[in-house]
């Protein structure tokens, strides 16, 4: 994982992928590359546990894009056997997912530790 992203900062705790965003505001142009990014991590970094903190900030963005943008990598990691968990994600955030009726379609933790810790005990 030599590649440098500009949009996310990457640690790994084992064979999860604890991922961060770097700036909680994005225009629609960042939010596709942010896609991009994670992506990436996917296909080329072989990433099949990924831990999301969408905080502890508040996010700024073009909330359609980005959500549509975040199922799309859920769908592929779930496609490559692989599991998301959102994490750090505010209350006025999960209110946005939930009022475009996706809160059950992802899962939600309040800390990546919880979310590593969860991830890496599966198989």
């Amino acid at each position: 994982m030599a590649r440098s992203c500009r949009h996310i900062e990457v640690t790994r705790a084992g064979d999860v992928f604890c991922v961060r965003l770097r700036r909680p505001r994005m225009d629609e142009a960042d939010v596709l590359e942010l896609a991009d990014e994670l992506m990436a991590l996917i296909d080329q970094d072989g990433c099949r546990k990924m831990a999301l903190s969408l905080g502890p900030e508040q996010l700024v963005c073009l909330y359609s894009v980005f959500l549509a943008k975040l199922v799309m990598v859920r769908r592929h990691l779930a496609d490559c056997g692989g599991r998301l968990i959102i994490c750090e994600a505010t209350p006025q955030t999960q209110g946005v997912f939930e009022a475009c009726r996706l809160k059950e379609y992802f899962d939600f933790l309040p800390d990546v530790a919880g979310a590593a810790a969860t991830l890496g005990k599966e198989e």
